[in-house]
């Protein structure tokens, strides 16, 4: 049974933080919402000025106010969870750094740090159809496509770490051993980065423009000089076969991995997000066809499909929500519903 609810009723601020390559965003989490969101560009010259950036946007939502309750932080990095350390980050410079403490001196409040894809997967356990406000879903996979593949997993209520907080790296489970190379951080080959980023996705459309000139990805090929992810996106939305062809591959491949998480979690609920996701029109259907030709049956009967539903402030609200869970903090979630949107 699920004992990560979250409570009611606080009169301090409970903070979650979003640092990415290009902003960082901050808000108050209230019940399940983001309030009083603020954004500014990261700033990436150094630590030092990336964790001013940082503090800024938290004492900008905080104002006169006491110090928060408890802050939540997510970042696209590698952390150490019990200390809050940085172990590595490739965007953001911040590798080494103890965020955690840096930032609990700073701000004079608890600090909780963690990559920003477990804290996007605690969003939408919340976020989950069907589930009740302050109530998640006990047990997620989530998947984020996009540049990378990244996802994070939720057990009981609570983000899955492993022994020291590096783990649940999803996009790096191998689902094809003579596969490709790993295009990110990642000595790997085959993996579902590999095969279903949209770097992948990018990889494969340039090969098939380069030998099928009058193709529509060839023809884009000649006219842009490179070819992507999101032109094959729009080519199969105009119906180009080329392109629904390389859409039914990536399916299959995301489908060969649905099918491993399935079969190692039995998770109630599987979450696709990322800037694919868009997409899950072109490939979803296909990709929950063949998990379910390999995951074992009586796990794939019981664990349902979703698109992320938390919106585009999920990684501040999880952040949110991490803090709420780690503090016992009591956050006032009256008068809200699960269905309804982020404000």
């Amino acid at each position: 049974m699920n004992n990560a609810r979250v409570p009611a009723n606080s009169d301090q601020p409970i903070i979650g933080v979003d640092v990415g390559g290009t902003k960082v965003a901050a808000a108050q989490v209230v019940g399940q919402r983001a309030q009083g969101l603020v954004e500014h560009p990261t700033d990436l010259r150094g630590p030092d000025e990336l964790l001013a950036g940082i503090e800024a946007a938290v004492r900008e939502i905080i104002g006169e106010q006491d110090a928060p309750a408890a802050i939540g932080v997510g970042v696209p990095s590698q952390i150490e969870y019990a200390t809050g350390t940085v172990v590595s980050s490739v965007n953001i410079p911040l590798g080494g750094v103890k965020l955690k403490d840096e930032l609990s001196k700073r701000l004079g409040a608890p600090v909780y740090v963690d990559n920003d894809a477990n804290v996007a997967a605690l969003a939408e356990a919340y976020y989950a159809e069907g589930t009740k406000e302050g109530e998640p879903v006990d047990d997620v996979v989530m998947f984020t496509l996009g540049t990378g593949v990244g996802g994070g997993i939720v057990i009981g209520g609570q983000i899955f770490r492993g022994a020291h907080g590096l783990g649940a790296e999803m996009g790096h489970m191998v689902i094809r051993a003579d596969g490709p190379n790993c295009p990110g951080n990642c000595p790997n080959r085959g993996c579902l980065e590999a095969l279903c980023s949209g770097t992948a996705l990018g990889r494969d459309a340039a090969e098939l423009a380069k030998d099928l000139p009058d193709s529509a990805l060839g023809r884009r090929l000649k006219e842009q000089g490179e070819v992507d992810g999101r032109d094959v996106v729009a080519e199969a939305h105009d119906g180009d076969p080329d392109s629904l062809r390389l859409l039914e591959r990536y399916a299959e491949n995301l489908g060969v991995g649905i099918s491993n998480a399935i079969n190692v979690f039995e998770p109630e609920l599987i979450v696709i997000g990322g800037g694919l996701s868009q997409a899950a029109d072109l490939f979803l259907d296909r990709a929950w066809e063949e998990a379910g030709s390999r995951a074992l049956p009586k796990l794939f009967e019981r664990v349902r499909l979703s698109v992320a539903r938390a919106g585009p402030q999920a990684g501040v609200i999880g952040a949110g929500l991490l803090a709420a869970q780690e503090t016992g903090a009591k956050v006032d979630t009256a008068g809200l519903t699960a269905s309804e949107g982020i404000r």
